[in-house]
C-alpha cells in the first residue's frame, strides 16, 4: 500500500454468531428485508381478507348478524394477546425465534379458519381467527426488525419499504376473495 492509497474502506463483514466466520452484512441485510418484504404482504393479505370475509362466515356460521364482528374481535384480542408473548419471546430467543413462531401459529389460525368453514363450526372459525391476529402482532413486529440491520442511511427506507408492502397486502387480499368460484371450478369443488 502507498500513502496515496488512504485508509482502507472499513469491512461490511463481521464476526457471525459465537464469533465463527464472518457475515456479510450488506447481504444479510437483503435477504432480511426480502424475507420481511414476503411475510408482510402475505400478511397483509391475510390482514385484508379476514376483515372482508369474516364478517360474512361469522353470519354464516353462527346463524346470528349479531356475531358479524366477531371475526374482527377475536383477530383483534389475539394480536393484542400475542404482543406481549412475542416480545418477551423476542428477547429470550431472539427476534427470528419470536416471528417465526408467531407466523406459525398464523398458519395454524388460517388452517383452522378454513376447517371450520368444511365443518360449518363458528367457535373453530374464533380459535382460528384469534390465532390469526399473531400474525398481525408479527407484522407489526417484523417492522422493528427491519432496521435491525440498517445503516442510517438505509433505516428509512428499509422500514417504509416493509411498511408500504403490508399495505400491498391488505389492498390485494380483499381483491382476490371472488376467484374462489373460479379456483373452485378449476379443481372440481363445488359450493
Amino acid at each position: 500500500m502507498t500513502p496515496s492509497d488512504g485508509p482502507p474502506a472499513p469491512s461490511t463483514a463481521r464476526p457471525g454468531p459465537g464469533g465463527g466466520d464472518l457475515v456479510d452484512v450488506p447481504r444479510l441485510r437483503r435477504r432480511t428485508l426480502t424475507v420481511l418484504v414476503a411475510a408482510q404482504v402475505c400478511g397483509g393479505l391475510a390482514a385484508g381478507s379476514a376483515v372482508s370475509v369474516g364478517s360474512l362466515l361469522a353470519v354464516a356460521l353462527s346463524g346470528s348478524s349479531t356475531w358479524a364482528g366477531g371475526v374482527t374481535t377475536a383477530t383483534t384480542l389475539g394480536a393484542a394477546l400475542a404482543s406481549l408473548g412475542l416480545a418477551r419471546l423476542a428477547t429470550a430467543r431472539g427476534r427470528r425465534a419470536a416471528l417465526s413462531t408467531g407466523l406459525a401459529l398464523a398458519a395454524l389460525g388460517a388452517t383452522l379458519v378454513v376447517v371450520s368453514v368444511v365443518l360449518s363450526a363458528f367457535a373453530l372459525l374464533l380459535v382460528g381467527s384469534v390465532l390469526l391476529g399473531v400474525g398481525a402482532a408479527v407484522n407489526l413486529q417484523s417492522r422493528f426488525a427491519a432496521t435491525d440491520l440498517s445503516t442510517p442511511a438505509t433505516r428509512g427506507r428499509d422500514l417504509s419499504l416493509v411498511v408500504w408492502t403490508s399495505t400491498v397486502g391488505a389492498v390485494v387480499g380483499p381483491n382476490l376473495v371472488h376467484l374462489d368460484g373460479a379456483v373452485g371450478r378449476l379443481t372440481g369443488c363445488r359450493r
